[in-house]
């Protein structure tokens, strides 16, 4: 009886605070102030982008970063909770692109500074097939589908675009034909010596990955020109031969 009087006078009561809050949400007008149950959430102590402040000596509520900051990552994890887990490796690949530590592969740059003769990636059908998209995205407009400098816009130019078969391009004893070097310009793109561009930078649409991807897929295609069927090993050969159509008739 008595967690029954309990119950029927909790009820009675949320009723009457309910009749007593109901009416001020009514949805008339009014010159009152809102009433704000949560005034943290209305209120809450912030700066506005580029503002000035008396909290920080130089006045300024933008922070510069420490000098001595490295970004290691967006997540609150340590690679050491990482390195035997399969969901890790992107957020370990992560770190390793915010960290840039490895020369070679992230500047295309060897131990004395020069640059890389080789990619420093291993070439995979799917990495050579990637480059040749992005290949023909950002590159074949100028230099061409085939890397030769015919491409629509370097037809017009009156400087032609580099041709990447000239020979310039393709013996890695010289800077120009190394794969760091291509890496480099495909990144960070080509000044002539008086300042002046001569080709744009794509270091912002085409990350290191893909650059190396389309260094291995330059390097496909200027070996492409000029082979034959001997250059192809046996059973790569024997594909291609067994899909080619039967010779016409009286023809060899």
């Amino acid at each position: 009886m008595r967690t029954s009087r309990h119950i029927t006078l909790g009820v009675a009561l949320l009723g009457t605070l309910a009749a007593a809050v109901l009416p001020a949400c009514r949805g008339d007008r009014s010159e009152k102030p809102p009433r704000r149950f949560l005034p943290d959430m209305d209120q809450q102590p912030r700066w506005n982008p580029q503002d000035h402040s008396e909290f920080y000596v130089d006045g300024r509520v933008h922070r510069v970063p420490d000098d001595r900051a490295v970004a290691f990552g967006y997540h609150p994890t340590s690679p050491a909770m990482l390195d035997d887990v399969a969901w890790g490796a992107s957020y370990l690949d992560e770190r390793a692109a915010l960290l840039a530590e490895d020369d070679a592969y992230y500047r295309g740059l060897d131990a004395d500074g020069g640059y890389v003769a080789y990619a420093p990636v291993e070439p995979t059908a799917a990495m050579i097939e990637r480059g040749q998209e992005r290949f023909n995205i950002y590159c074949s407009a100028c230099h061409g589908y085939l890397g030769d400098s015919k491409g629509t816009v370097g037809d017009r130019w009156s400087i032609p675009p580099a041709n990447l078969h000239n020979p310039l391009y393709t013996d890695r004893s010289a800077n120009q034909g190394t794969d760091g070097y291509i890496f480099h310009i495909i990144r960070n793109g080509f000044w002539n010596d008086d300042g002046t561009n001569r080709m744009p930078a794509y270091g912002h649409a085409v990350d290191e990955a893909d650059a190396w991807a389309i260094v291995l897929y330059l390097r496909s295609l200027q070996r492409s020109q000029g082979a034959t069927l001997n250059d192809l090993e046996s059973g790569e050969r024997s594909r291609l031969e067994s899909t080619r159509g039967a010779a016409p008739e009286g023809g060899a």
